[in-house]
Order: structure tokens, then sequence, then C-alpha cells
């Protein structure tokens, strides 16, 4: 029943329905953690110890809540012919797909189920299995990305392979990097994206470096090419190193922020004291920060600008600490180590950016559940229950 799913305490829950179920479900853990929407679904049946899931445009099928999360395969009651239903399924079963995958497909996926399975859907299946000798590798990239059987065959898919393949050798190479990314398989290789790979090619970008601008930032490589180029060249002047991480970074981040954007956010810098330096040396060194929301980079500037009296200069020098959560990680983690000051435990000194870095479980054991008994009010500062009044991290230079 729900209310004895909502009383469970969080670490059983976790236990039974969460982490029991990674693997199966990938993104059960972004659901646990609220990056999922949850729709209009009501829960029925709890009487019966199961829950039905209905929302305005389709019924999930009932599943034990008790024993398994793993959906049925016959996941979604259309309006849809029930003959085409179970056809579409059958064809995924018989190329080896398992309950899982093709649960994970509709879900997905939905109107997949009113596709003619021999005209639409088999051809595409062909040709993805015969391009690579690992089937597991095409049961997975079309679970991930079930959009793709929704592509043409011809104007699409082959023209992708061999577009990619072209330029990575050969499509084995275009498969793994489509396993690494299979919502890259869903985009358009457009003229454009292929000007802007020669445009690469020509300034002299590695190889390797162009295999992961196309395979992780996609988006930002099959953009105009006027624009493109003018991003690169900018990254370009700034300094980078072509065959650095950071130059793809930049170029993804610089690719989704304006020019009215980028001098916004050097404008807000400079209001806290930044230098044209200091923002250079920072836009380097973490360029995914210039493309910060201007309220997240104003909360994180006043915290340690204000709060703990960092210097413009420090907080270019170390612009790592900028990218992780100011209420969920920066904010506890700076009420723990108040909280233990003011109590005169933990003598030792350490750097804040040290601490911050931590992992959470080495965190918790070394400041929260080590002090939990001689500071009670630790763990209230570590769960944002204390609030955080200022704490001078003077070890920092």
């Amino acid at each position: 029943m729900l209310q004895t799913i909502l009383k469970m305490d969080e670490s059983r829950f976790l236990k039974t329905f969460v982490t029991k179920y990674e693997d199966k479900v990938p993104e059960i853990m972004d659901a646990y953690q609220g990056k999922l929407t949850f729709g209009d679904y009501n829960f029925e049946s709890e009487s019966k110890g199961k829950i039905k899931i209905i929302n305005s445009n389709r019924t999930i099928s009932t599943m034990a809540t008790t024993d398994s999360l793993a959906l049925s395969p016959l996941l979604l009651e259309q309006s849809s012919d029930e003959k085409g239903h179970e056809s579409v399924i059958k064809l995924f079963k018989s190329f080896g797909f398992s309950e899982n995958h093709v649960a994970r497909i509709v879900r997905k996926q939905p109107s997949i189920i009113s596709f003619h399975p021999q005209k639409s859907v088999k051809p595409k299946l062909d040709y993805l299995f015969s391009i690579t000798q690992s089937r597991s590798e095409v049961f997975d990239v079309v679970a991930k990305n079930p959009v793709i059987l929704g592509r043409s065959l011809k104007n699409h898919i082959i023209p992708f392979f061999t577009s990619l393949g072209t330029l990575t050798g050969n499509d084995q190479h275009v498969f793994a990097a489509i396993k690494r990314n299979p919502y890259l398989l869903s985009n358009c290789v457009s003229t454009t994206f292929l000007h802007n790979i020669d445009f690469l090619q020509k300034l002299g970008v590695p190889q390797i470096q162009i295999m992961k601008l196309i395979t992780e930032y996609g988006q930002s490589i099959g953009g105009s090419h006027a624009k493109f180029r003018k991003v690169v060249l900018k990254v370009k002047d700034m300094g980078f190193d072509l065959s650095s991480s950071c130059f793809l970074d930049a170029v993804r981040s610089f690719s989704f922020l304006s020019d009215l954007a980028w001098e916004s956010r050097c404008e807000m810098l400079r209001s806290f004291g930044f230098s044209d330096h200091d923002i250079s040396s920072m836009a380097k060194k973490q360029p995914v920060i210039m493309n910060f929301s201007e309220r997240r980079m104003r909360d994180l500037l006043e915290f340690f600008v204000q709060k703990l009296r960092w210097s413009a200069t420090k907080l270019s020098t170390s612009p790592n600490i900028l990218r992780y959560s100011l209420e969920k990680r920066i904010i506890p983690r700076c009420s723990v180590l108040q909280a233990l000051a003011l109590n005169n435990c933990n003598s030792k000194r350490l750097l804040l950016t040290y601490i911050v870095k931590m992992t959470e479980s080495r965190f918790l054991e070394r400041f929260v559940t080590a002090y939990k008994d001689e500071v009670p009010e630790v763990m209230d500062a570590y769960r944002g229950k204390l609030r955080f009044d200022e704490f001078n991290f003077e070890s920092e230079s």
C-alpha cells in the first residue's frame, strides 16, 4: 500500500525501491532525486497491494509495488489496434530484446506500438544489427533512445553512419560513439554539421577531440556555421589548448551564450571586484561557470565574496568550487564546520576547496558522525536546519 511505502524510513525505501533496480531502470535515481517530473497520475487498487497508474493520455499496466518495479512489456494500453501492439512486441522479442528493454522502449516512445512492424521497425533494426558485432549494443542504444526508430532509414540513419563513418574510419567507431551517447543518432547530420567538422579539422583540432565534441556535445556542433566558427575562434583566441578537455567545455558553454549574456556575466563579476584578468582566468579554468544563470552566479558570489570574504583573485584561482550546489553542498558543509568551530572541535584546519570536493560518505564520516555525540547540532547543520551565519576560513591561502 502507498501508506506503507510513505511510512518507510529513507534508508529502507532507498534499498527496497531505488538501488535494487538502478541497473534495470537507470532513470529511477533521477526520479528519486526529483529530477523527473511526476505527471497527473492516480493511484488505484490500494486495498489489493497494487498500484494502477493512470494519466490523461495512457494507462500504465498494473504492477505490484511490494515485489518488483520492473515494468511489464505490455506497458501501455492505448486505443491502437491490439494485434498491431502485439506484433511490435513480438518483433522486438524475435530480435532478442528482453522484457525490460521492451518496457523501456514503449515507455519512452509510446507511439512505437502503432508503427508497422515489418515495414517501419524491422528494416531499421536489421540495419543496426548489421553494422555491429555486439547485439547487446543495439539493445542498449535502442532502449535508451527509441526515437531513432521513428527516423527515416534512407534519409537519416544510413546517411548518419555514412557521414560519420567517413570521419571516424568505420561504422564500428560510429556505433561506439553512439553507445556513449545514444541521443547522438537522433541528431541530424546536416551540411552545416559537416562544415563545422571540416572547420575544426582545418583549424588543427585533434581527431579525438572532434569525436568527443560530436559524441558528448552534439548540439553545440550542429548549430549554424557562422556562429560555431565565431565561438571556436573566440575560444582559441582566449588561449585554450585545442587538445584539452577545457577547449571542449568552452566550445559547448559559449555555443549557448550570446554576446549580450556574456557581457552581462562579466559586468556582474566586475561588480564583485573581478578584474578582466580574473574573469579571463576563471573562464579558462571553468568555462561552464559563464553559462550559469544570473541568479545562480549572483548567489554564489554573494556567499563567497560577502559572507566568506574571499577575494576575486582567490575565486578566479580556484573556480572549481563554484560548480557545486550552494544549497545542497556548500552551505551545509560550511554550517557543519561552523558548528564544530563554535564548540572548539576539529582544530585541524583544512582548505574549504578540499572539504567541498570530498565525497558525501567521506565528509559525513569525518565531520558529522565523528562528532554527533559531542556536538549534537552537527547533524542539524548537515541537514540544513541551522542557519549559516559566518565562518572565516583563514587557511585558504
